[in-house]
């Protein structure tokens, strides 16, 4: 959308009339401010940054489940009962649903924040090719001084954002492999499979814990959680 919209001005205001190209400018001005005001959520979690160093990252965490004395348990077959586990970075233990929503929350937030800064670059692009007649020096910096313009976060948090797209998709890979081979409670679903040889699935090494611990964590109100708290300013 930001694409296009860019490649509109810079057609617009280098073959049209000054006039006729105030004219659009002044248009597409308001087709941006009508854009981001469509919703007061959407609007709210555009002009925020987040505290970006409290965003979960989840890893597939392999748990040996043990007696209250600490012997490891067995399944009927004799192998060793384990479950893997989605924990961030904070130990945090969630659940894969609870994971998808929380992504849904910080997606939502980061794609309004990169919406809100493409959205004041292009107006900002068509400001500079007028004030600079057409040349790219100035639509360049009409881009940034735009994009500064339409929202007040700093180059850190704009740089941010855009790495955290990234982590976002390697989070959803992550989480459908994660489905595909586990149940909601951390059990292969495959019971032959060998958890340590998951193609495309890298599982780490966790503490053990009792079969009791495993309750209380998979029944606990932050297991389900997608609470957004933590990042949220």
């Amino acid at each position: 959308m930001i694409v296009k919209m860019l490649a509109i001005v810079a057609i617009v205001c280098l073959n049209c009339p000054q006039v006729s190209a105030q004219g659009f400018l002044k248009k597409l001005k308001n087709i941006v401010a009508a854009d981001s005001t469509k919703s007061e959520d959407a609007d709210t979690a555009a002009v925020k940054p987040l505290k970006w160093d409290k965003i979960p990252v989840y890893h597939a965490e392999k748990r040996v489940v043990t007696n209250a004395d600490g012997t490891p348990m067995k399944n009927e077959d004799g192998t060793p009962m384990v479950r893997v586990l989605l924990v961030d970075q904070f130990n945090n233990v969630r659940s894969a649903e609870a994971v998808k929503e929380q992504q849904k929350k910080i997606n939502k937030a980061v794609g309004n924040i990169l919406l809100k800064v493409g959205g004041g670059a292009a107006v900002g692009v068509a400001g500079g090719l007028l004030a600079g007649k057409g040349k790219a020096k100035g639509a360049l910096i009409g881009g940034a001084v735009g994009a500064a313009a339409g929202l007040a976060l700093s180059a850190k948090d704009i740089k941010a954002a855009k790495e955290q797209k990234k982590s976002l998709k390697e989070q959803e890979a992550l989480i459908a492999k994660y489905q595909e081979n586990f149940t909601a409670e951390g059990t292969p679903v495959n019971a032959t499979v060998d958890v340590d040889k998951i193609e495309g699935l890298d599982i780490s090494d966790g503490v053990s814990m009792t079969a009791e611990s495993l309750k209380k964590e998979l029944s606990s109100e932050s297991f389900n959680s997608s609470d957004d708290s933590a990042w949220n300013i």
